[in-house]
């Protein structure tokens, strides 16, 4: 198994499981994160080392990358697994699968790329890589029944994790916070180069948002240290450690359920503010670069999956040159105060938590044993 960052661990983590049910003895090997090394997975590489964001940023380090992948197929084909499942980083994945599968290896993609965003006739080279997809949305299998692709529609693992409960005033206590707070969460991304990008925009708009209301709190999460250091770097640097920011090691869900609402990088972590029913505004900035390619090959209104899903504009996405500190601001303020607006998110969160709430995992795990050889 693969994966690329963390929201791909957390799926790995809980697939590991199912399959365990079903081959107890079984061993895991290949590159994963904490969860999955939870479960007993043996990571041959850190998974930080594929948790880079854009076009731009991967060409950096790409003969890094290329190198590294090269090692990995080649220990794989020695070792001769049953299966191998690449859990997202599409970028990375394919090219193993193709090379596993060409040796009689089975390989399954757990996440299916955004062919309904953008190139479609991608999936002609997918065919030949793959002997099965599993996807997260129900929209997403008939592009696969089109090019003759097996296809699961499995759910999403978050909307079966996330009960639908309200635990704000739990998620407070473990937080030690009051449980009558004013609390905004800003989420600024799992990577590196999306902290990079979004940090000083989120905290300058938290000073706007203060200026209204100066008893609100914020919440930041950090994935790892590193992280922790260069978002510690930007309060210092334009809200002088203000007290009024909370940082936190990890913490993501918690901070979650103790916001009433969410300034959100765009990504998995979108929807996992969605599933919790909380309001939110996305924003995103990644290299020029990128950003050009990605917008030339685009073939969807919306990049944040809870507009997606919903098929309109129900959350605010700031995007590139957009996603200024004023206009983050205003958008910020009118979750805040409009309680119409406030009320329409939740409703379509809601729903949207209903859909996708199936057992992903058992499902996944089901239908990889059914296509391997």
């Amino acid at each position: 198994m693969v994966a690329g960052e963390s929201s791909g661990d957390l799926l790995g983590g809980d697939l590991i499981k199912s399959l365990k049910k079903h081959y107890p003895h079984a061993s895991f090997v290949g590159i994963g994160g904490e969860r999955m090394q939870t479960e007993g997975f043996n990571s041959w590489y850190p998974m930080e080392k594929l948790s880079i964001m854009g076009i731009f940023e991967v060409l950096k380090h790409l003969f890094e990358l290329l190198k590294l992948r090269k090692n990995l197929i080649n220990k794989l084909i020695a070792l001769k697994p049953d299966v191998f499942i690449g859990i997202d980083a599409p970028d990375f994945n394919f090219k193993v699968e193709q090379s596993l599968k060409e040796q009689g290896i089975t390989a399954i993609h757990y996440v299916g790329p955004s062919v309904w965003a953008w190139r479609e006739n991608r999936l002609k080279k997918i065919k030949t890589q793959i002997d099965g997809m599993l996807v997260l949305f129900p929209f997403e299998e008939k592009y696969y029944h089109k090019y003759n692709i097996p296809v699961k529609f499995v759910g999403h693992p978050l909307a079966n994790q996330i009960s639908g409960e309200d635990y704000t005033q739990d998620a407070r206590e473990k937080l030690n916070l009051d449980a009558n707070a004013m609390v905004t969460g800003l989420m600024p991304g799992s990577r590196c180069s999306e902290v990079n990008q979004m940090i000083d925009l989120y905290v300058q708009t938290a000073l706007n948002i203060k200026n209204k209301f100066p008893a609100m709190v914020f919440l930041i999460p950090c994935i790892n240290k590193k992280i922790k250091l260069r978002v510690e770097q930007s309060l210092q640097e334009f809200a002088n450690n203000d007290k009024s920011f909370k940082v936190f090691l990890k913490q993501a869900e918690l901070i979650i359920e103790a916001s009433n609402q969410v300034l959100v990088t765009s990504g998995t972590a979108t929807l996992e503010v969605a599933l919790h029913a909380k309001p939110l505004v996305l924003a995103i900035k990644v290299h020029p670069i990128s950003y050009w390619l990605m917008k030339k090959l685009a073939t969807t209104k919306w990049i944040g999956l809870p507009n997606i899903l919903a098929q309109k504009e129900l959350v605010s996405e700031l995007i590139q040159q957009n996603a200024t500190v004023s206009n983050l601001t205003d958008k910020m303020l009118e979750i805040i105060t409009d309680n119409k607006k406030r009320n329409i998110q939740i409703i379509a969160f809601k729903n949207q938590h209903k859909m996708l709430k199936q057992n992903a995992s058992r499902l996944a795990a089901e239908a990889i044993i059914s296509w391997m050889k």
